[in-house]
């Protein structure tokens, strides 16, 4: 192999693709990158950790045509100090890596290519093609709600139901919940499919979209996701999500409506006070037509702050995870949020005003 490519572009490239090597001192070649060569004037750069898999497709002149597998940390570390207006040549003999600048030269010791593990093929049983900004929004709204625990793999993954004009991306860590909808003209399935994205990848996903056309193929096992010149692969969990319909109120006793920055800034100033639980006491009164704020913690103090909104029905009384609430609220972009209630024991939903498409609910803190 031998070939020679902007040193921009090959640091772009590395970056993505380390994230998907592993560390595994059984399988060393897993903290490996391969680099293919081909006659097309094209390298294809490939990572995997057996969760994931990624292959980057990067423009180079290819005076040789060729394989290698080389070490993605010494790589990437050595090219990431490499000026990117520079050119980089490459070339391998028997497992080493030659890395050429016009000042300096450089062997890395690589991998027999061999031993790289089979790049994973999808099968795909469906194909779905999304405008990359809106994919990205659906995602990041909802994977704050994933459990950081592997103990219930579907509680830390993200739920994908796919139905005929609509998309629904819900998450939950059973102490609150999002749900994203995508609707669209054009028909995505004659048949509903449904399945469960792991929170990691979610993660990964977010930074590798971009805002031009994505297409995601996927079966029951893997998804395959092409955006630009990058392909990302990862396993599905095998797993079934909770049936969490039941548990969004219809109709409310109490329902409010708030300027959106008041709410945000009033939750900001208590956080300074929470507690260890981040516990936030909210009261909801029809009467003053206000919102109140309360948080105490006895190592800093205490602190009270109302903000006037629209009140109608019961008032309530209740405690939350601040940091709950501000995940939520923080994906809203409406100018204003309602938020419904049916006493101080269920869940707190919240919704931005004239905006169905996004859902977020939060269950209150007993015994605190």
């Amino acid at each position: 192999m031998k070939i020679n490519c902007v040193s921009k572009n090959l640091k772009e490239a590395l970056v993505v693709a380390e994230r998907n090597t592993s560390k595994n001192q059984t399988l060393p070649i897993l903290g490996s990158l391969l680099l293919e060569a081909q006659e097309n004037n094209k390298i294809k750069i490939k990572a995997t950790n057996l969760e994931t898999a990624v292959e980057i497709t990067i423009p180079a002149k290819v005076e040789k045509q060729g394989v290698v597998a080389v070490s993605a940390k010494n790589l990437s570390s050595f090219v990431s100090n490499i000026s990117s207006e520079e050119g980089i040549a490459i070339q391998n003999q028997n497992d080493n890596v030659y890395v050429k600048t016009p000042k300096t030269q450089t062997v890395i010791k690589g991998y027999k290519s061999e031993d790289f593990p089979l790049f994973p093929r999808v099968s795909e049983v469906v194909s779905i093609n999304f405008n990359g900004e809106s994919l990205k929004e659906a995602l990041s709204s909802v994977v704050i709600a994933c459990s950081l625990s592997d103990i219930k793999p579907e509680l830390s993954s993200v739920y994908v139901r796919i139905f005929k004009n609509t998309i629904k991306f819900t998450a939950t860590d059973s102490f609150r919940l999002a749900e994203k909808t995508i609707t669209s003209k054009n028909n995505y399935l004659d048949k509903s499919f449904s399945i469960l994205l792991p929170q990691k990848s979610v993660m990964e996903m977010l930074k590798i979209i971009n805002t031009g056309d994505v297409v995601c193929g996927f079966n029951k096992n893997q998804l395959i996701l092409t955006s630009g010149n990058i392909k990302f692969i990862t396993r599905l969990v095998d797993g079934v999500f909770p049936e969490y319909d039941q548990i969004i109120p219809k109709e409310f006793k109490t329902s409010i409506l708030a300027a959106n920055s008041d709410f945000v800034y009033s939750l900001k100033l208590s956080s300074v006070f929470v507690g260890r639980l981040n516990d936030v006491s909210l009261k909801f009164d029809p009467q003053k037509k206000v919102s109140s704020f309360y948080t105490s913690n006895s190592d800093v103090g205490e602190h009270n702050s109302e903000i006037d909104c629209e009140v109608k029905g019961d008032e309530v009384k209740a405690k939350y995870n601040w940091r709950y609430l501000f995940d939520g609220v923080s994906q809203i972009k409406s100018e204003h949020i309602s938020l419904g209630v049916n006493g101080d024991q269920s869940p707190l939903v919240l919704r931005g005003k004239g905006d169905g498409s996004f859902l977020y609910l939060v269950m209150p803190l007993r015994g605190v």
